[in-house]
């Protein structure tokens, strides 16, 4: 069942993901839009002056700096601890008022939702249930053999599992995608319950591709993470230990683990620990150890950094994948 291990980038480190931060229900468009000012201060300032002034001026794209933090400890952010000032620009980025500009390393710059898109296609309106197949669709896409129950919460934030008078459920959308031809249930051998492919990857299914001989880093908000359980009966691969250790896979198979830390301040990348799989033996696996040096080098470039450090207990695998940038 390589199909959905095909997924994977070639030897290179995804470095992020984007995370929804439902704060509000993304799939509705918003009824007014803002002007984003340094007038708003605080976060209760920056949603009463949204709402009531749209019409001010603007200064092009801002990041939560541009705003004053409140003083006191942070909020809980869905889980995360996070300044309620970006907390609430993301929220109103998830609702559509604004939309990502660029990125300055890890600062997120945001700018008016009408500067970033063409006016046709912000004067489209899409009907909500419409927004909501594409988004649960968007979901099995992503993942490639998901559940009708996702995994970790993949689809709680779309809709609730049941319908009711005032909103359609993700069960009831589903037999609609079902319905459609979009989706198709499917049975993997050695896995509980259906599963879930879209129809025009099912060919993949009847002949899997040669997995390439390359090795990636996965991070940890990358989709292949998401259903744990899949991990653990499709992969044997137990996936629980934590964001900063980042699981190996070569080809089409979890090989083993590594925790990587990126030194900025000394352009250095510091591999603090590697963890193989019972019965891997990177030495035996044909075009193993070339794949690894290029996905450290494809690392190094990631992280901008120009040369790579091992920890005292790695001496073999330091001399095993002896790399430059």
């Amino acid at each position: 069942m390589t199909s959905c291990c095909t997924r994977v980038s070639p030897a290179t480190s995804r470095p992020g993901a984007t995370c929804s931060t439902n704060a509000v229900r993304s799939s509705r468009r918003p009824t007014r839009r803002c002007r984003l000012s340094r007038r708003a201060s605080s976060p209760g300032s920056v949603m009463s002056w949204a709402a009531r002034d749209p019409g001010s001026s603007a200064e092009g794209p801002l990041s939560s700096l541009d705003f004053e933090r409140e003083t006191g400890p942070t909020k809980d952010w869905f889980g995360m601890p996070e300044n309620a000032v970006r907390a609430v620009l993301e929220a109103f980025t998830v609702t559509g008022v604004i939309g990502l500009a660029r990125r300055d390393g890890n600062r997120r710059y945001y700018d008016l939702l009408e500067r970033l898109l063409p006016a046709e296609v912000l004067a489209h309106e899409v009907p909500e249930r419409e927004q909501l197949l594409h988004k649960l669709l968007s979901r099995y896409r992503a993942h490639g053999l998901l559940g009708p129950g996702g995994a970790g919460g993949t689809f709680d934030r779309i809709a609730p599992p049941k319908s009711t008078p005032e909103r359609v459920g993700r069960n009831e959308l589903r037999e609609e995608l079902v319905e459609l031809g979009a989706l198709v249930p499917v049975d993997v051998e050695g896995v509980r319950g259906k599963r879930l492919v879209l129809a025009e990857e099912l060919a993949l299914l009847q002949a899997p591709p040669e997995p390439t001989p390359s090795v990636a880093f996965i991070a940890p908000f990358d989709s292949l993470l998401w259903d744990t359980a899949l991990l653990a009966s499709l992969f044997a691969f137990d996936y629980r230990w934590g964001y900063y250790v980042l699981p190996i896979v070569f080809g089409d198979r979890f090989v083993g683990r590594i925790e990587p830390r990126i030194d900025r301040d000394r352009a250095r990348v510091e591999v603090l620990d590697v963890w193989w799989e019972d019965g891997f033996a990177p030495r035996r696996a044909d075009g193993f150890v070339d794949a690894m040096r290029d996905a450290l080098r494809a690392y190094l470039r990631f992280a901008g950094a120009g040369r790579l450090e091992w920890a005292p207990n790695l001496t073999t695998e330091k001399r095993l994948f002896l790399t430059r940038p």
